[in-house]
């Protein structure tokens, strides 16, 4: 029985060993020829092994189809059990393009001169010429704080005293209703734009003939009323005009500025009904943030101040490589080398080509932007205090440069003194006035998005005829706009996700 028994397992061990196919490999560098160590070897039927520091592995083949041999640093490669025998069981593997490598390695070797240069080249061949079409988005948001409103209504003849009451009464309402309302208000927009360039032969040069070829439009408005320093002076005219004699026509002036010549409530109330029934932009509403998106991306086109790479107006410096997205760029700092460069930032350039791929900037310390101090000559002081800007390159089915995305942020101080007169058109000329005195800080963002930008033939770009009347367009309601699929950013908002 015990004799039988090792036979038996002695045969079965026979038959094991007999099926087993065990078999020692190599895997060298195609490039070098040197061993490799850490390849993952793996056979269809899931079991596998790791070469040495030699590069040597042993692995079972018994009723194998393939074996793969796989490694971050080298390609893929996949053999059959009859391929890998005819290769004496000897593996070379060829390394991958290391292009992260190579990028530092041309930060190195090439000079801060010549990546100027090569850029400013690259972006003046490769950005998009010619007559093109695009879809495009904008949207464009405003904030008002009004930090202080004070008014002040003088003694006069036209007013009653019951009226002069009503009036500072209703002006105190829309001052304190102002100061605790802080205003938002935004645009979107979303269509086709088609455009080319026309040489004028009065003015010897070039211009740009851009043309909506459809649009649709959305207005949102913070209790429902939109606030600028304008509409506050008008309101608040208004507010004095509706306490005055309602049959008489008036003279208004600001200080030495003549605003109307005859004026009345009536007047007033006509333009309001019919405006409250016109709820529609024109095409220049649309497009003059896309014409200003489409203007600073062109920067390096310009000869002075404006253009970054221009190395007369600002001081350039290298610094580490970065990713943007999946990518890892060349990163130019700039800021300013004269007095009239006002703006400082950095360019992610793409090494392969030297075309930008993002520039963004801002004030340089010590920088601003409009300042207007005329506030005891004309009661007018305003100071822009922020300006940033961000913009994104990407390429076109033609390989062609465009600016697929802008954004402009901007803030300022902003002071208005107005005295406002009243005189009425009659014998007596009576006159009453009120001083107006606004203090406000304002915000800005736009933002633009670009995409499917081809070239097209020009004559479909027609020129703008000077006398034709300007199309207006219809805003959407609320249900339309909730069906559309650029409500709410959700384009730009798409499109920035692989830069995150």
């Amino acid at each position: 029985m015990i004799k039988k028994l090792l036979l038996t397992l002695l045969f079965s061990n026979l038959i094991f060993t007999s099926n087993a196919q065990s078999i020692t490999g190599k895997v060298l560098s195609k490039k070098t020829l040197k061993p490799i160590e850490g390849i993952a070897i793996v056979t269809d039927l899931k079991n596998g092994t790791t070469t040495n520091s030699k590069g040597v592995f042993t692995l079972d083949i018994s009723n194998v189809a393939k074996i793969t041999f796989t490694n971050l640093n080298y390609e893929t490669l996949v053999l059959s059990q009859k391929n890998f025998k005819a290769k004496n069981y000897t593996v070379y593997l060829e390394e991958k393009v290391n292009e992260l490598a190579e990028i530092k390695l041309n930060l190195k070797k090439i000079s801060l001169d010549s990546i100027v240069a090569k850029t400013l080249r690259s972006m003046k061949n490769n950005y998009v010429k010619g007559a093109s079409t695009s879809n495009f988005y904008v949207r464009e948001n405003s904030i008002i704080n009004f930090k202080n409103l004070e008014l002040n209504l003088d003694k006069s003849a036209l007013l009653s005293r019951k009226k002069k009451k009503m009036a500072e009464k209703e002006l105190a309402a829309y001052a304190n209703n102002l100061k605790n309302s802080d205003p938002v208000f935004s645009n979107e927009f979303y269509g086709k734009f088609k455009t080319k360039k026309v040489f004028s032969e009065k003015i010897k040069k070039y211009y740009n003939v851009d043309k909506i070829d459809t649009v649709q439009g959305f207005k949102s408005m913070q209790n429902n009323k939109q606030i600028t320093i304008k509409k506050a002076q008008e309101d608040l005219q208004n507010i004095i005009l509706k306490n005055l004699d309602k049959d008489k026509t008036y003279k208004i002036s600001s200080g030495l500025f003549k605003i109307e010549d005859s004026l009345s409530i009536k007047e007033v109330i006509q333009d309001a009904d019919s405006l409250h029934l016109v709820n529609t932009f024109n095409e220049f509403s649309a497009t003059s943030a896309f014409t200003n998106a489409k203007y600073k991306g062109r920067f390096f086109y310009f000869k002075k101040q404006q253009n970054f790479l221009n190395s007369k107006y600002y001081h350039h410096s290298l610094s580490s490589n970065e990713f943007l997205g999946s990518d890892l760029m060349y990163v130019l700092n700039f800021k300013p080398r004269k007095s009239k460069s006002k703006f400082s930032g950095k360019i992610f350039i793409n090494p392969k080509d030297f075309t930008i791929s993002k520039l963004e900037y801002q004030f340089a310390e010590g920088k601003k932007g409009q300042n207007l101090n005329l506030k005891w000559l004309l009661g007018i002081k305003v100071s822009e205090d922020v300006n940033k800007v961000t913009l994104y390159y990407e390429k076109n089915k033609e390989d062609k440069v465009y600016n697929s995305y802008f954004k402009e942020t901007k803030s300022a101080y902003a002071y208005v003194h107005r005295p406002i007169k009243f005189k009425e058109n009659s014998e007596t000329k009576n006159k009453v006035k009120f001083d107006i005195k606004i203090e406000m800080d304002t915000k800005e963002i736009r933002e633009v998005y670009l995409s499917e930008v081809v070239s097209m033939d020009k004559d479909q770009v027609q020129k703008v005829v000077k006398d034709k009347k300007i199309k207006k367009n219809q805003y959407l309601s609320v249900s339309e706009y909730n069906t559309k699929h650029w409500k709410n950013r959700q384009l730009v908002t798409n499109y920035l996700k692989k830069y995150e």
